[in-house]
Formats: structure tokens, C-alpha cells, sequence
């Protein structure tokens, strides 16, 4: 289990050894620059209105961050790569995703112990944590596999047709290609769970009334996600990630839990 939050990193990071600002200081800036920085002041067009990406340099690196026009202001945001913001949000629901499962199993009543009032919200809470959980799961293996993917690849069928791939393509086929290495080669078992993700996933988000039974519509889908290992699933997609990139999901070592909850406001 996560015991602590995941550190979010930048899209893009470039680790140096010096200081730029001290290396141009001395320099003056062409004239071409100067009038840029001053159009750019002054309007309300963003940097990449003006052909421009923004970096912001800290002691051993740059990133590349990106402006936003709010009430007039310009506003410094970092790019943060979306596969660790989503895989951090699977990694806050987990927590209480697992309460929330014990305590549908001490609340609900069984058939041999029936006197235990039923309480739509137990379970409620419980399909809130796992689903998001799962759709953040999922949406981290999808951001970074679309994140290493060159934006003019073209998918080709066996005759030469066009097509849209599927998740699971781009994990079979495209991501070995590029890096060079099979994951499900390596990690079965972890592969397995990963495409068990995708697939739960999948069924939540086109969630549709089951026709073969009559009245109980959605107790097949449920049921697997109360079975559901929400753990060794986490570490499953922890492990693909880190298999292609090696280090991008890192557990934060600060000792502080961050977790999502559900809060009752009154008023």
C-alpha cells in the first residue's frame, strides 16, 4: 500500500549544471527580443499566440511552463505531466476505497444475520472510490502511452488501411516498438492485471443495464468490483510505467498522507 502521496513531475525537465541567468547577464539582448517581451507585456495574446514557449529555470534544471490569461493577469503555470496527476488521484482514492470496502462487509447484512438496516450509501461511497480510482488507473497507462506516441504515427492494418487503436494496441504493439522492450514479456502477471484495469474500466464508464436479468441490472459489474485487487492493480501500473520510463511514479518520502475524502457540508 501507498503510504504517501506521489510526487507529480513536469512534462518536460532538462537538468543542468550551471546557471543561465549568470551566463547571460552580461550579454545584451538583440532589439528583436527586447520589442517581443514588450509586445508580449502589453497584449493579451499568450506566448505560443506568439510562436514562444515559456521555461522557468530553478537551481539544477529548466521546465517548460505555459501562461494563462485570468481578470487581465498573465499567470505562470508548470506543464505537470498528466501521467503522474492521474496516477496520483488512483493513488488518493486507495485509501479510503479499501475502508469503504470494509465497511460495506461490517454494515451490510447477511443472509444468516438480517437484522442490520440497509444503507444506500455504504456502497455509493465504495463505487465513488472505485471508480474513480479505476478511471484514473486506467487514464495514467493511456496519457503515457499517447505521451510517447509521435503525433504524426500513422496505424496501419495488415492492408495498409488507417485505423484508431485501442489501449491495449498501443501496449502490444507501438510502445515495444519505440522503446525496444516488451513489458508483457517480463511481468505476465502484471500485464494481466494492467489489461484487467482497462477492462473494469471500461465497463464502468459504458455502463449499461445488464438484459439478461430482469430486474438486478448492474450486480455483474459490481461484483467484480467489489472482488476487484485494487492494490496489486496500483502496483501493476506502477511497474508498467516505470518499465518504460524508469522513475516517473515515485512515492513521495516527506512522510505526509494525502488521501481524498468525502465530506458531509452543512448549510
Amino acid at each position: 500500500m501507498f503510504k504517501n502521496h506521489i510526487l507529480l513531475k513536469p512534462t518536460t525537465r532538462i537538468y543542468k549544471d550551471f546557471s543561465i541567468s549568470e551566463a547571460v547577464k552580461d550579454i545584451t539582448p538583440p532589439e528583436e527580443s527586447i520589442e517581443l517581451s514588450k509586445k508580449y507585456l502589453k497584449s493579451k495574446k499568450l506566448s505560443d499566440e506568439l510562436g514562444h514557449d515559456m521555461m522557468m529555470e530553478f537551481d539544477d534544471s529548466v521546465i517548460f511552463v505555459f501562461d494563462f490569461l485570468h481578470n487581465d493577469k498573465k499567470y505562470v503555470i508548470p506543464e505537470v505531466n498528466p501521467t503522474t496527476i492521474f496516477f496520483s488521484n488512483a493513488a488518493m482514492f486507495y485509501r479510503n476505497l479499501v475502508l469503504s470496502r470494509q465497511s460495506l462487509f461490517d454494515n451490510s447484512p447477511t443472509l444468516t444475520k438480517l437484522n442490520k438496516q440497509i444503507d444506500l450509501k455504504i456502497f455509493g461511497t465504495f463505487f465513488q472510490y472505485a471508480a474513480g480510482f479505476l478511471i484514473n488507473l486506467q487514464s495514467s497507462v493511456e496519457s503515457f502511452a499517447n505521451h510517447h506516441i509521435p503525433s504524426d504515427h500513422t496505424f496501419l492494418d495488415k492492408n495498409g488501411n488507417k485505423f484508431d487503436p485501442s489501449i491495449n494496441h498501443k501496449l502490444d504493439k507501438v510502445l515495444p516498438e519505440i522503446f525496444g522492450k516488451r513489458f508483457r514479456t517480463k511481468f505476465k502477471r502484471d500485464n494481466f492485471r494492467v489489461r484487467k484495469v482497462i477492462e473494469l474500466r471500461n465497463e464502468i464508464i459504458h455502463l449499461t443495464p445488464n438484459s439478461e436479468t430482469s430486474n438486478t441490472k448492474y450486480k455483474v459489474v459490481y461484483r467484480k468490483m467489489i472482488k476487484f485487487d485494487f492494490e496489486k492493480a496500483l502496483f501493476a501500473v506502477q511497474n508498467l510505467i516505470n518499465f518504460y520510463e524508469p522513475g516517473l511514479i515515485e512515492e513521495c518520502t516527506c512522510g505526509e498522507d494525502h488521501f481524498f475524502e468525502i465530506l458531509k457540508i452543512d448549510g
